[in-house]
Parts: C-alpha cells; structure tokens; sequence
C-alpha cells in the first residue's frame, strides 16, 4: 500500500520492512525494496523513491511506486508465443484492439473474479471535500481554474483536477494539467 497507512505484504504477511531490502518467494519471485527505477508519473519524479521490484516467471516484472497516498504500477513482460491479451494491450501493434471490449474474460483470464472500478453515481467532490477540507475545495479550484460548476459535472477535465487536489494534494494538478 502507500507509505502513509499501507504496508508491503507476500502472500498475507508483512514483508520488507526495512529499506531498502530484498528476499525470495520460492521459485516464484524475487522481491525488492529500493530506490532505484524510474517512476510513472513525471509529477512524482522530484519526490523520493519507494520502489517494489517483483520479478516474475516468463520475463515478467511488477514495479510498484509506493507514494504518500497512493501507488503507480508498472507492468513490464514479453509477447507470449500464441499471442495474449490483456488491459494494456495485445503486443500485435495495432491500437483499435487494446480496449477493455477486446479483453479476455472467463477461464481464461488470470484473475478468477472481475472487479469493476468506476466513479460512483452519487459521488459528489463538491460536497466530500467541502466537509472534508472547505479551504482545500477552494484551493482546488483555484488552483485548477475551475468553478464550482467544473467540480460537480463529470465530464469536464477539470472535475479530475479538483478531485486529485481535493484528495491527493496540489501536486497532482500538473499531472492533470499536462493531460
């Protein structure tokens, strides 16, 4: 999980308390704790690195940023022979098939059960970060250029701007800003 109320954990337990360190899952993975690697998101690139390195069978690597409140991931791994397919796509050079209505789902998918993540309905930012943090929500739209009418409609570019400040912080909105 993230650094302010997550923990690292193999298989259930606690792992890789200290930092930086390394240990072995018995002919699964080698799991490492460091600093080293290059981050996802470029608006992190100035903050210090928490970085879980997981390598995998079949030339596959898991990357897992560990930040204050949250966490990027990255997945690195080779064409498998047959073909494969997957949210981040199908490795055949053709964008039009790496979306979600093109990706594997029943036997043979790696995970036994789909969890759909989607906004809920009756999220309000307006509200949530009005009682979280009034002065946040006002800092939010100042810094985002956005009015209250930018934080209640979902469709507007700005909405994500105010809730990555509302929720994350203010140094989010670069990142959104550059999208």
């Amino acid at each position: 999980g993230p650094m302010d109320n997550g923990q690292i954990l193999i298989d259930g337990q606690p792992a890789l308390g200290g930092f930086p360190s390394s240990t072995n899952v018995a002919g699964v993975a080698t799991v490492t704790y460091d600093a080293q690697g290059t981050v996802v998101d470029i608006a992190q690139s100035h903050l210090d690195k928490h970085i879980v390195h997981m390598d995998l069978p079949l030339y596959t690597s898991v990357e897992v940023m560990r930040w204050a409140n949250h966490i990027n991931v990255r997945i690195t791994m080779t064409p498998r022979v047959g073909g494969q397919d997957g949210d981040c796509g199908t490795f055949n050079n053709d964008p039009h098939d790496d979306t979600t209505g093109h990706v594997v789902y029943g036997n043979e998918c790696l995970f036994h059960h789909l969890t759909p993540v989607q906004p809920s309905p009756d999220r309000d930012i307006k509200e949530d970060c009005m009682k979280k943090d009034p002065t946040k929500y006002h800092l939010a739209l100042r810094t985002c250029q956005a009015t209250d009418a930018d934080a209640e409609n979902k469709n507007s570019a700005k909405y994500g701007c105010v809730f990555d400040v509302c929720f994350a912080g203010p140094q989010y909105a670069a990142q959104d800003a550059a999208m």
